[in-house]
């Protein structure tokens, strides 16, 4: 850790942020919520009060405490430091904590259903015995998912994203191998796979990101298991001029379907449309770059 921010520093941060920053942490994970101003003694409570008494809970408690610094440190995210750093604290009061809930976050309806079947895939693993076979690699597995979670929120750092989203993969791997015992199957949750689809695109990009392909194999798996009508729609934010916008919306429907006809889906059942800066799905004003607007939907009809 850099160093310590003390009470007034914390404060003057977040105010120098309010005013440089259009991203809104106030209402960031509501099950829990963060306080900026009570970060320090949050992050204290969690490094010097009780201690888990299961490895699992040592571990995750030393993940949530890692990032909590983190957020703080580096990238002065006093609100969202202090929600993790609260999160280690009832780890270490032996509080079964679950990995986020993607409701509890400021995601579209499409997002949560896909963010969910990854959130029931994991819980199935360490409810199955991940926590106490291989307690190390299951808290990094739920330390890396929070963080997907809490980045992908707020969209703009897409390299730690993607950090975080292959970090978690590693790790599910790693507890999908033969060796962590499995629940019985009939006690797994099953999720029901999502017949829409989202994908995001980097600003100015219709480049496909290595996030948005792991999406793009689940639609075409869900394609598979029940073929019907693909419908891509390309998207755009409205920082750019309306006609910019729209041959950009048309080259990320491009991309997307492109990249489905190569996963197996034919091409003859793609139906593609761009609707450029026109269908924002969090509204702004003109001229405003929006992550969450550069997107590209999927939907499969039966």
């Amino acid at each position: 850790m850099q160093f310590r921010s003390s009470f007034l520093f914390a404060l003057g941060s977040v105010s120098m942020l309010a005013a440089c920053s259009s991203i809104d942490n106030s209402g960031t994970a509501v099950a829990y919520g963060g306080n900026p101003l009570t970060y320090n003694s949050s992050l204290d409570t969690a490094m010097h009060g009780a201690e888990p008494t299961t490895a699992f809970g040592k571990d995750l408690k030393a993940e949530y405490i890692a990032y909590a610094e983190r957020e703080a440190d580096e990238w002065y995210d006093f609100f969202d430091a202090d929600f993790f750093a609260r999160k280690a604290a009832k780890v270490a009061q032996n509080e079964t904590i679950l990995p986020e809930d993607p409701a509890n976050w400021r995601f579209d309806d499409q997002e949560i259903a896909q963010k969910r079947a990854v959130r029931e895939e994991l819980i199935g693993l360490l409810d199955g015995g991940a926590r106490e076979a291989m307690p190390d690699v299951a808290a990094t597995a739920q330390a890396r998912y929070d963080c997907w979670i809490e980045e992908s929120e707020e969209g703009w750092q897409t390299d730690l994203i993607t950090q975080c989203w292959k970090e978690y993969e590693d790790a599910i791997d790693t507890l999908k191998a033969p060796k962590v015992a499995a629940a019985p199957a009939e006690t797994q949750p099953v999720a029901a796979a999502p017949r829409l689809f989202t994908i995001f695109f980097d600003f100015d990009k219709s480049t496909i990101t290595p996030v948005a392909k792991r999406v793009l194999d689940a639609a075409a798996d869900q394609w598979a298991a029940s073929p019907g009508t693909v419908s891509v729609v390309g998207h755009a934010d409205a920082s750019g001029p309306n006609s910019y916008n729209q041959k950009l919306s048309e080259r990320r429907a491009d991309a997307a379907a492109s990249a489905l006809t190569t996963r197996g889906i034919k091409a003859d059942g793609v139906k593609k449309d761009a609707v450029g800066e026109g269908d924002l799905l969090i509204p702004t004003p003109d001229g405003v770059r929006e992550p969450r607007n550069r997107r590209v939907t999927i939907s499969i009809d039966n």
